[in-house]
């Protein structure tokens, strides 16, 4: 299967993780970002989507004269208060592919703690999660609402306690009950949702680090 992927969310850290394993299996992708953060695109061989993912036409834009046969969702805020970038970017995101009548396949980042993940959480991370991270949890609910109520295919990944650095290795997924781990690096989540999106895995994925 031919894949021409676009990335939301390639200039955070995650995202350009993701890029990177993108080169790494030579897949053809593109990056829709801000006209003020093209220069933080190291490929310069990728297409160069540019607009504001809270601009619905500014997403219309970047498909209407291409289509896509995959979509990576990996955006986020450095304001830990939110502006509701993940769930009014997905939203713009979801109605420009309906719009197009596309049948992309969505690779989404959500994060443990979210939706039934909730209950995967001790004691900690509910804390955490309640006080530290709160309008973040948000963010990210309203945005799974978004994907899960929509017609299109789509796999949502919820990491727990992103860290930077190097790759550790394989990943535990796992839907129910809490996880052996509580954290996992950023590479390699970013190396499971390209191995994911190859394989066309769909619903839902709890992961971690695997012990």
């Amino acid at each position: 299967m031919n894949r021409n992927i676009i990335v939301f969310g390639a200039t955070g850290k995650t995202g350009q993780l993701i890029c990177k394993e993108l080169e790494l299996n030579n897949l053809s992708y593109s990056v829709f970002v801000r006209e003020e953060s093209t220069n933080k695109i190291e490929n310069s061989t990728v297409n160069i989507k540019t607009g504001n993912v809270l601009n619905a036409k500014d997403v219309q834009l970047a498909f209407d004269n291409e289509s896509f046969s995959d979509v990576v969702i990996a955006l986020g805020s450095k304001d830990l208060k939110g502006a509701g970038i993940r769930a009014v970017g997905t939203k713009n995101i979801l109605d420009a592919l309906n719009s197009s009548q596309s049948n992309s396949h969505i690779h989404a980042i959500s994060a443990l703690g979210v939706g039934k993940s909730w209950a995967q959480l001790n004691w900690f991370g509910k804390l955490i999660s309640n006080l530290l991270i709160k309008s973040t949890m948000n963010d990210h609910n309203e945005q799974e609402k978004h994907l899960m109520s929509n017609a299109l295919p789509y796999h949502i990944l919820r990491p727990v306690g992103l860290k930077d650095g190097a790759s550790k290795g394989e990943v535990h997924v796992q839907n129910e009950g809490f996880l052996p781990s509580n954290a996992i690096q950023r590479a390699d989540v970013a190396k499971f949702l390209v191995n994911s999106l190859l394989e066309n895995k769909t619903g839902v994925s709890g992961i971690c680090q695997k012990k």
